[in-house]
C-alpha cells in the first residue's frame, strides 16, 4: 500500500463511519427510550456500548488479524482522550441550557472511569505478558459497573410505565444491524490502513492509533453526545462520554485480549509510551475539578478542555518527529 492510498482510505473510511454512525446513533438512542431507561443509564450503557463499536473492532481487527495488540490499546487511550476532552469542550458550547450533570453521574460514572485507568496503568507498568488473567480482570471491573447501572435502571422502571411501542422498536433495528455492519467493514480498512501508514512514516503504530485511528473512531461519541447536549440533555451527554470510555478500557481491551488467549495464548504488549495513559489520568483529574463544585461547565472550562488536546495532539506528533 502506497502512502497515498494509505491516506486516502484512512479518509474515506472515516467519512463512511460517520454518515453511518449518525443513522446508528439515532438507532441506538430510539433502543435505549423503548427500553425505558433512565437518561444517565441510556447515556452510560446503551449509548456508550453502540457508539464504541468502532473502538472495540479496532482492538479485535488489530489482535485478531494484524498481531498488533498495542494499536488496539492506543486507539482507546486515544479515544477516551478525546472523548474526555473533545465531547464536553465542544457540548458545552452548543448546549441550549447549562451544562450541569446530576450528582449520580459523577459519584458513579465518573468516579467508575477514574478507576478503570487506574486499572490499565497498573495492568501496564507491571504486566508485559498479558493472557486470560489480565482479560478476566478487565471484564470482571466492567460487569461491577453493570450491576451498579442494573440497580438504578430497576429502581427508575419501577417509578415510571413502560409507555412505548413494540411497533416503534421494530422500525429501528434493521438500520441498527445494517449500519453496524457498515461500521464494522471500513473499521476494518481503517485499521488496516492506520497500520500501513505508521510502517510507511516509519514511527510507531501507537502514535497513529492514539491520533488519527482515535479521532476517527471517535465520531459516534461525539455525534450522540453533541446530539443529547442540543436537546439539552446534559446528563445523557456525559453520562455517554465516561461510560464510553468506561467500555473501551475494560470490554474494549478485555474481550479482544480474551478471545485472542483462548486460540492463541498470552500476547507482549509493546507499549512504551505510557505518558500518554497518564495524560489520560491527568485529563480525567481536571474535568473532575471542574465539575467538583456546581456540576457545571461553563465556556471557559470547555475552551481549556479543548485547548488540552491540542496541547496533547501535539506532543504526541512531536514523538514521532524524533
Amino acid at each position: 500500500m502506497t502512502l497515498t492510498t494509505a491516506i486516502l482510505t484512512i479518509i474515506l473510511s472515516s467519512i463512511v463511519i460517520f454518515f453511518s454512525a449518525k443513522r446508528f446513533a439515532k438507532s441506538s438512542s430510539a433502543i435505549g427510550d423503548y427500553l425505558n431507561l433512565p437518561r444517565d443509564v441510556k447515556g452510560a450503557t446503551f449509548d456508550a456500548v453502540s457508539s464504541s463499536m468502532p473502538e472495540l473492532l479496532v482492538a479485535l481487527f488489530s489482535i485478531i488479524f494484524f498481531q498488533k495488540f498495542e494499536v488496539g490499546i492506543g486507539t482507546i487511550a486515544g479515544s477516551a482522550l478525546f472523548n474526555l476532552l473533545i465531547i464536553p469542550g465542544i457540548c458545552v458550547f452548543v448546549a441550549p441550557v447549562a451544562f450541569t450533570v446530576s450528582r449520580k453521574v459523577i459519584s458513579r460514572d465518573a468516579l467508575f472511569y477514574m478507576a478503570s485507568i487506574f486499572v490499565l496503568i497498573v495492568l501496564l507498568m507491571y504486566f508485559k505478558t498479558w493472557g486470560l488473567l489480565i482479560a478476566i480482570i478487565l471484564l470482571a471491573t466492567y460487569l461491577v459497573y453493570v450491576y451498579e447501572i442494573i440497580i438504578h435502571t430497576r429502581k427508575h422502571q419501577e417509578k415510571n410505565n413502560h409507555n412505548n411501542t413494540k411497533s416503534k422498536i421494530s422500525k429501528e433495528v434493521f438500520p441498527f444491524i445494517f449500519n453496524f455492519i457498515i461500521i464494522g467493514i471500513f473499521t476494518f480498512f481503517l485499521t488496516r490502513s492506520s497500520i500501513d501508514l505508521s510502517t510507511l512514516l516509519g514511527v510507531s503504530p501507537i502514535i497513529i492509533a492514539f491520533t488519527i485511528t482515535a479521532a476517527a473512531t471517535s465520531i459516534p461519541d461525539t455525534i450522540i453526545s453533541i446530539v443529547n447536549a442540543k436537546n439539552g440533555d446534559v446528563d445523557d451527554a456525559t453520562s455517554n462520554v465516561f461510560g464510553s470510555n468506561i467500555f473501551d478500557i475494560l470490554v474494549g481491551i478485555g474481550l479482544p485480549l480474551l478471545i485472542y488467549t483462548i486460540y492463541q495464548g498470552s500476547v507482549i504488549i509493546e507499549f512504551a509510551n505510557l505518558e500518554i495513559v497518564l495524560g489520560l489520568l491527568g485529563s480525567t483529574i481536571l474535568i473532575l475539578y471542574f465539575f467538583a463544585d456546581t456540576h457545571t461547565l461553563n465556556k471557559k472550562h470547555g475552551f481549556t478542555l479543548l485547548l488540552m488536546y491540542l496541547v496533547f495532539v501535539s506532543y504526541t506528533v512531536y514523538l514521532a518527529v524524533v
